[in-house]
């Protein structure tokens, strides 16, 4: 199986969010937290108005420029598609953005993430069940892994064409470490080959981490083992898929810390992320598609529908096969991505988790 969350890194990120070693990551993102600052208060009695080309928040918080994805934010919140405001006149879609606050937002609260670059920016307006973890503190759990479990950053291990790479290929193919002020992701491997399969290859262990700052994404941890990266960042011959997916609700600095002691024990030679109650995560849930709907429907993982437009949204070359418990897992993800509302997509993150839970 191959899986192409590096790929797509590496080929969509801008040179300034990428980084080399986990402590360059580190000092970015930790210097980029200590610019930042936050501030509560309730959702209808934010103001929003037109600053030139841009909108900015000017009632109920410091007056800032709002960042696109903090737009998009403040657009579900009241219920207005984003993608038709951005085609409005900021007065025009600063009008609408307050009459959605003022009319339907209630009056819980917002938690706002400012940052301070020249002048001050919204970044994040999420509520206030939200449970930040900052990318730094992820990056330095990476970071003490690598050195206790003999870890590095994922590079390249083959050549198709057998001829030499040039020194921008080496320096692009070395880098699998992004992160911006939306969020990061960091791809580690074995620094030694760790397993032989049958067929006498030999295997690493890898791990793939997600986070961000903003809301935008789960905190999550994808163990494997693989054969091969090529100089595009795709990972060839991954087995044994397992991960852990947080919401950023509730107590999840404990299921954090949790979650990282897997891993450990995970790159000491267990066959999971979870020794005790291991997800094979590439069980196949059914043979047909009527099949997986009706056996997740019959676990109440979600509507027959959500289900249905999870199962169809699965892209086989990315995301596998949809009859397992991983290709549908992913499946769900890419339909929660195309839906314009937070707690919708949040309900769909959280149906995926129980099923990434689920065993058959």
């Amino acid at each position: 199986m191959e899986l192409y969350q590096a790929n797509q890194q590496w080929s969509t990120r801008p040179a300034d969010e990428k980084f080399r070693t986990l402590e360059e990551m580190y000092a970015a993102t930790k210097a980029y937290a200590a610019q930042a600052r936050t501030r509560t208060v309730p959702w209808n009695a934010l103001r929003v108005e037109a600053n030139g080309d841009n909108l900015a928040v000017t009632r109920g918080a410091d007056p800032a420029t709002l960042t696109h994805y903090a737009f998009g934010q403040l657009a579900s919140r009241v219920g207005a598609p984003a993608s038709y405001l951005r085609l409005l006149p900021a007065t025009l879609a600063a009008q609408n953005l307050n009459h959605g606050l003022k009319e339907k937002a209630d009056s819980t609260e917002a938690q706002l993430l400012f940052h301070q670059n020249g002048g001050l920016v919204l970044r994040a307006a999420t509520s206030e069940k939200y449970e930040r973890i900052w990318n730094h503190e992820v990056i330095a759990r990476l970071i003490d892994l690598s050195q206790s479990r003999g870890l590095e950053p994922a590079r390249q291990t083959m050549n198709w064409s057998g001829e030499p790479m040039s020194q921008r290929q080496i320096d692009e193919a070395q880098r699998s470490l992004y992160a911006s002020d939306h969020d990061m992701f960091a791809f580690l491997m074995s620094a030694q080959t760790t397993l032989v399969d049958p067929k006498g290859a030999a295997l690493r262990r890898g791990v793939i981490a997600v986070n961000s700052e903003v809301g935008d994404k789960r905190l999550s941890l994808m163990g494997f083992l693989f054969r091969e990266i090529c100089a595009n960042h795709i990972i060839w011959g991954a087995r044994e898929i397992a991960s852990i997916d947080l919401v950023h609700v509730g107590k999840i600095r404990e299921r954090w810390s949790d979650a990282t002691a897997r891993v450990r024990r995970y790159f000491d030679g267990a066959a999971s992320l979870d020794e005790a109650s291991f997800v094979q995560t590439l069980v196949k849930i059914g043979d047909t598609k009527d099949e997986v709907l009706d056996t997740l429907f019959g676990r109440k993982i979600a509507t027959r529908k959500l289900l249905a437009a999870s199962y169809d949204a699965v892209v086989e070359e990315q995301d596998g096969d949809p009859r397992t418990v991983w290709g549908f897992a992913q499946g769900m993800t890419r339909h929660s991505q195309m839906i314009p509302f937070a707690d919708e997509r949040t309900e769909i993150d959280r149906a995926a988790g129980r099923l990434l839970a689920l065993t058959f």
